[in-house]
């Protein structure tokens, strides 16, 4: 009896090692709290988003998204504390319950499975027999039942390690994303130059080129249709220098399909690309010629970008993106030319006390390619 007393403490020991949680009170404690906090900036942070913006305003902002990162940094920190807490204990008990199963096995199976028969004529008294036969059958089925919580024993363990490197790889991302918003805040300062009135101007011709160029994709302001168009062939010449709704020389293209904005790099092929400080990089998977002469300076990516993440203060997506040829130093020339053959349109819409000219290529394909910023 003492043996299957034993038998059954180590099964109810496996259970618990399956059900409980094998963290500190405190580790729990402190990631409850890191979460709290993280709740009470974002709303904070949603509080801002409504009201004027100011360069200080965004400062603000800018510091809470970088203190909420570094929290959810520390939460993440304290889940793989408690993981790193539990898988340990979870390989000793392990380790040792199966020295303790692997025992029992090899006294219980050793000599194969029960003859009635023999255990009868080598019992002297016939209730000793049954006795015998009970205690048998009993060790056996807590054998089964043994390596069975083992088994689920060992998935949970399994399943916590891909959970700890989940989590790891959680964190990588995260210290990333961290970086990345404190270069955002350095490099607001210094485009601004940490001028107020300077915040402003580049806010308004943000906004109003946003709004311009998705006038411009609903068919507004003035256009006209030119003729057809080669592939390779000029339409154009980006603006050098400031122009209406921009803050300096860049052309914009923009690509539409079936009326949905569409990632020019997904179009373009790929060729020797500069990107500018706190520019997403990527590589065109496409096949079309770029617009303008290599080598090409990205001065804002597709989608999610520096300005988009301003806490959607300026805008929420960009839907295009804004090359120049050559470098600073070394300016390329300012020609256009149409990625793929269509239909030449030429248009204006009012932007900023002037007129923001693009010109819009109808593909054959029926894709729409606008290049915005053009004289």
């Amino acid at each position: 009896m003492k043996k299957i007393f034993c038998l059954v403490c180590l099964f109810l020991s496996l259970i618990l090692l399956v059900s409980k949680p094998i963290f500190s009170e405190e580790t729990q404690n402190k990631y409850q709290s890191l979460q709290n906090e993280i709740s009470e900036l974002e709303a904070k942070l949603e509080e801002l988003t409504k009201k004027k913006t100011t360069l200080a305003s965004q400062i603000s902002y800018m510091e809470g998204q970088i203190k909420i990162t570094a929290l959810k940094i520390g939460q993440t920190e304290e889940q793989i504390k408690m993981l790193t807490e539990k898988i340990g204990r979870l390989e000793v008990s392990l380790d040792h319950l199966a020295i303790l199963l692997n025992k029992r096995i090899v006294e219980t199976y050793k000599k194969g499975d029960i003859d009635s028969l023999m255990l009868f004529f080598s019992t002297k008294r016939f209730p000793d027999f049954i006795a015998r036969l009970k205690y048998l059958k009993v060790m056996q089925v807590h054998d089964r039942q043994l390596m069975l919580a083992m088994e689920e024993v060992r998935t949970n363990y399994d399943d916590q390690r891909k959970e700890e490197e989940e989590l790891k790889a959680k964190l990588e991302k995260q210290q990333a994303l961290l970086s990345r918003q404190k270069k955002d805040k350095e490099y607001l300062l210094t485009v601004t130059k940490n001028d107020e009135k300077n915040y402003q101007q580049i806010l308004a011709t943000k906004r109003a080129e946003q709004e311009a160029i998705l006038s411009i994709l609903a068919g507004q302001g003035e256009v006209a249709q030119i003729g057809p168009i080669k592939t390779g062939e000029t339409i154009a010449n980006y603006i050098n220098g400031a122009s209406p709704c921009s803050t300096g020389t860049h052309l914009h293209l923009e690509v539409q399909k079936d009326g949905q904005h569409q990632n020019p790099a997904n179009y373009l092929k790929n060729a020797s690309l500069n990107f500018e400080e706190n520019v997403a990089q990527f590589t065109p998977s496409g096949s079309w010629d770029w617009p303008i002469s290599e080598p090409i300076r990205i001065t804002q990516e597709y989608g999610e970008t520096f300005w988009t993440r301003l806490g959607g203060l300026w805008y929420k997506f960009h839907t295009g993106i804004d090359i120049v040829s050559g470098s600073y130093d070394s300016p390329g020339p300012r020609a256009v030319r149409a990625v793929k053959e269509g239909t030449l349109f030429r248009g204006s819409v009012s932007c900023g006390g002037g007129k923001l000219k693009y010109a819009r290529v109808d593909q054959a394909d029926g894709i729409q390619t606008f290049y915005v910023h053009v004289d």
